[in-house]
């Protein structure tokens, strides 16, 4: 099974779905050598008290599928994790624009290291957010089961 395969069906998993990519409800538009376009519903809960999406919330899309077209070039027991990122703000993203279509390419790559430009643009291909990441190759954690969170009684 090569590697994208292997990611599409970590995305259908229970485990993934309790992560940050259940909370996106994207569909995988496209996946492999160092590409990925994703299209990511823009639901309320992405939404600041202005009715746009929060910059923080598209600055976690970008990152998202930045590392997936990264990662699909790793090899077994091998992940790529963000070590740097710029961002440039656009133009808001109103939710009536939506869905949002976030895309990556990798540029560039030496060694460990490895530059992914990413961008997301609205339903009318207005560019609202885009930017340029640099991955480390690094060796995949074990998967470590979080413990319940702490309730205050």
């Amino acid at each position: 099974m090569t590697l994208p395969d292997r990611l599409m069906h970590h995305f259908g998993s229970d485990e993934a779905h309790k992560r940050f990519w259940g909370l996106l409800d994207a569909r995988v538009l496209e996946l492999g050598d160092g590409r990925t376009r994703l299209e990511i519903p823009v639901a309320k809960h992405w939404l600041n008290l202005n009715n746009a999406v929060h910059g923080g919330a598209s600055a976690g899309w970008l990152d998202q599928v930045a590392g997936l077209a990264t990662n699909t070039l790793c090899g077994p027991g091998e992940v790529f994790v963000t070590a740097t990122a710029n961002l440039q703000y656009r133009r808001p993203f109103a939710p009536d624009d939506g869905p949002a279509l976030a895309s990556a390419e990798v540029t560039a790559r030496t060694g460990r290291k490895a530059t992914t430009r990413a961008r997301i643009a609205n339903r009318h291909g207005d560019v609202t957010l885009e930017g340029e990441f640099l991955f480390i190759l690094t060796a995949r954690r074990e998967t470590v089961t979080q413990p319940p969170a702490h309730r205050a009684d």
